[in-house]
This record gives structure tokens, C-alpha cells and sequence, in this order.
């Protein structure tokens, strides 16, 4: 009697053992279902503002859309009546603006330059010696080409150049916003929303190395400009390159009143100066780099000697590069000097 007491005894002790995990696991169960559907809702309102939001941006989306449609519509005839018309044009012709064009085209060389800069070095041998003597090489064969024709004679003498600048459209731009999925956030696009008128054409003089060089006569800035992009020919033909500028100088107290020349920087501020003459020494041919201050005193001494009214200084007042294209003006030398140490390279 007692064996089948504790038995029922048992039994019923594992029936509520049983049923209490029963009720624990599905308590959890519950709760975890719970917490899922209210994630589950959270993100259905997320996405039903996130829908609402889109529905909102959807309509000006629409509107740029059919915007950009017809503005290309308008640019593809203006630049279809453009082709017709450039058909009959006589000159050379750019849709950049004056002041890009001039950036990208004033130190410019031609495969005639290039060609002219490899006939007279036969190209670089790799020795720091024949770098320096094509340097001197190719400032020699240039002032030999160059003759000097003041700026009535320069305009009395070859033909000026013109390019005709088209300037097509003057765009109006408009602007929507769209979601990025990359920074996860609403930005604003622009884009083309019309074109209000044709386009206009203006045939404008230019000056640059490629014309100077093809002319080979003119005044200092001819020579000063031609000379640079030579430099920049060969450092292309030889895969080394330095620091070459434009320099405009001025003389105190005396001549010159505005002069162009050509200064090379070798490192720190040992530099070469190529005026109507080389103004820093050459060895054997070769151009030698001098620091800037013996450079300038040489310079100076160089105008006294040629100028009838004597300068007591010079004053190094601006620079022009390409590569990318850059100009500056200075008031003192010690400002040039400081920009030439620091920031030329």
C-alpha cells in the first residue's frame, strides 16, 4: 500500500513539474512574440512615414524629371543649329570661357615645338650634365629663331589670331531632393531645368606660345611665354621636370619699366634666370643654379650695363605657370623670395 502511494506520489509530482515548464516555456514563447510583433510594428510605421515621405518628394521628382526632358530636348537644338552653322565658320573655335581657354592655352606647346625642342637636344641621356647643357641648348636655338619687333611692329607684322568663344545657352538650373542610400539622409540634386536662349559666338584675339612660336618675333612676353612651354615640352620628352615660371620684373630707380623673363628653381632658392640673355652662369654649356640673391645681383648688374637709364634694384612683381595654370603679384622682393622658398615647387 505505501509502494503504490509513493508512486501516485511521484507521478504526480512529474506531472507538475511538468506543467510548470510547460507554462514557463510558453510564458517566454508569449513574450518573445509579443516583443517581435511590436518590433514588427514599430517598422511598419517607420516604413509607412518613410512611404509618406517619398510620396511627398515623389511629385517635384516628377515635375525635375519631365523638366530635364525638356531642357535636353531645347540643348540638343541649339547645339544641332551650332553644328550647322560652325560648318561655314573660317576660324578656330571653343565652348570654354576666355578665361579657361587662356589658363590651359597661354603655356601650350604643339607637336612643332616638341618636335623643334627634340632636334636640338636628340632627347635626354639621363645625366644630370645633359639635362643641364639642353637647358642652355634650347634657350640658345630660341633666341637665335626670336627677333624682336616692338608692339607696333608685332601688329603691323603677322596676322592676329582669333577664336571664336560660343558661350551656349546661360543654363538655369533647378533642384530636388532624393534619399542616399550611401550617407542615409535626404539630399539635393541640381539639374538642367531650361535653356532660355540659343547661344552666342564672339571672335576674340588670343595670345599664346603656340602662336608666338609659329610667329617668332614679338617682345619680351612672346619670348618669356614660348620659352616656358618649350621647358615644359622637353620636361615631357625627358620624364623630369623643374619649377619653371614667367617672371615680370621692373627696374627701380631705371630701366626696365616691364620686362618678362624665365626663372628655373632647382631646390631651395638656387635658381637659373633667362633674360635676352642667360643671367646666371653656365659651365661648359650647362645652365649652373645660383642662390636668388646672387641670381638678382647678377641680374641688376646685367640692366646696368645694357639699359641707358640705370636701375639701382629689381623688383621681382609677379609670376605666371601652368600646370596647373597660376599667377601672383608681389610688392616687395622679400614676398617673392618667400614664395618662391615656400610654396614654388
Amino acid at each position: 500500500m505505501k509502494a503504490k502511494t509513493l508512486i501516485l506520489i511521484s507521478i504526480a509530482a512529474l506531472l507538475i513539474a511538468s506543467n510548470f515548464y510547460t507554462y514557463v516555456y510558453f510564458a517566454c514563447s508569449n513574450g518573445y512574440l509579443k516583443f517581435t510583433l511590436q518590433q514588427i510594428a514599430t517598422r511598419r510605421n517607420q516604413v509607412l512615414a518613410e512611404l509618406s515621405e517619398l510620396k511627398y518628394y515623389a511629385g517635384p521628382m516628377r515635375e525635375g524629371y519631365s523638366k530635364v526632358i525638356e531642357a535636353n530636348k531645347g540643348l540638343e537644338e541649339v547645339l544641332t543649329k551650332l553644328r550647322e552653322d560652325l560648318i561655314n565658320v573660317p576660324y578656330s573655335y571653343t565652348i570654354m570661357s576666355y578665361e579657361d581657354f587662356t589658363k590651359k592655352f597661354l603655356f601650350a606647346y604643339t607637336d612643332e615645338m616638341k618636335n623643334f625642342v627634340l632636334n636640338i637636344t636628340d632627347g635626354w641621356d639621363g645625366t644630370d650634365e645633359d639635362f643641364r647643357s639642353d637647358l642652355y641648348k634650347i634657350y640658345k636655338e630660341w633666341r637665335s629663331a626670336f627677333k624682336y619687333a616692338s608692339h607696333q611692329e608685332k601688329a603691323e607684322g603677322a596676322p592676329s589670331e582669333a577664336f571664336l568663344f560660343i558661350n551656349i545657352g546661360g543654363f538655369n538650373y533647378g533642384a530636388v531632393e532624393v534619399y542616399s542610400f550611401e550617407e542615409h539622409a535626404w539630399i539635393a540634386l541640381r539639374y538642367l531645368k531650361e535653356v532660355p536662349f540659343g547661344y552666342e559666338v564672339r571672335p576674340i584675339e588670343v595670345s599664346g606660345a603656340p602662336i608666338s612660336f609659329r610667329n617668332k618675333r614679338g617682345v619680351c612676353w612672346d619670348f618669356a611665354v614660348v620659352l616656358v612651354a618649350l621647358y615644359y615640352a622637353y620636361y615631357d620628352l625627358a620624364g623630369k621636370s623643374l619649377p619653371t615660371i614667367y617672371v615680370s620684373i621692373q627696374g627701380i630707380d631705371g630701366d626696365p619699366e616691364s620686362h618678362a623673363v624665365v626663372l628655373i628653381k632647382l631646390e631651395g632658392d638656387r635658381v637659373a634666370i633667362m633674360d635676352w640673355e642667360v643671367i646666371t652662369p653656365l659651365t661648359d654649356g650647362m645652365v649652373e643654379f645660383v642662390p636668388f640673391e646672387t641670381a638678382k645681383k647678377l641680374h641688376v648688374e646685367y640692366w646696368r650695363q645694357v639699359s641707358f637709364k640705370k636701375p639701382s634694384d629689381l623688383l621681382y612683381r609677379g609670376f605666371m605657370k601652368g600646370r596647373p595654370y597660376e599667377a601672383g603679384v608681389f610688392y616687395t622682393n622679400e614676398e617673392f623670395y618667400e614664395w618662391l622658398v615656400r610654396e614654388f615647387k
